[in-house]
């Protein structure tokens, strides 16, 4: 099983939702969590089976609204972003496009 490497920022935006969701209704926000810790498992040991997103980067839906946005790398799976996918996505897109040449 290959490893889960975070970024700062992805970190940063999936404490962010997690607040959210919990102001908003209690333990929303810890069954987000439960469902991300499953998905990085799934990724863990598939780190293919996501759709692309920004090549070479791909993304794994969460819970009908979000995504995980990460890169398969040999030293496991980076995980850059933490999005809910109803933004404007074109910002992200850039940002990829600039990490990623």
């Amino acid at each position: 099983m290959k490893g889960i490497i975070w970024t700062a920022g992805a970190g940063r935006e999936l404490q962010e939702v997690y607040e959210q969701l919990e102001d908003t209704h209690e333990n929303s926000g810890v069954r987000l969590i439960e469902e991300v810790q499953r998905m990085l498992e799934l990724l863990s040991a598939q780190p293919q089976m996501g759709s692309y997103f920004e090549k070479p980067t791909r993304k794994m839906l969460i819970a009908h609204r979000y995504s995980i946005i990460y890169s398969p790398e040999a030293r496991g799976v980076v995980v850059l972003s933490f999005v809910d996918m109803r933004r404007d996505l074109q910002p992200l897109r850039k940002r990829i496009r600039d990490w990623f040449g």
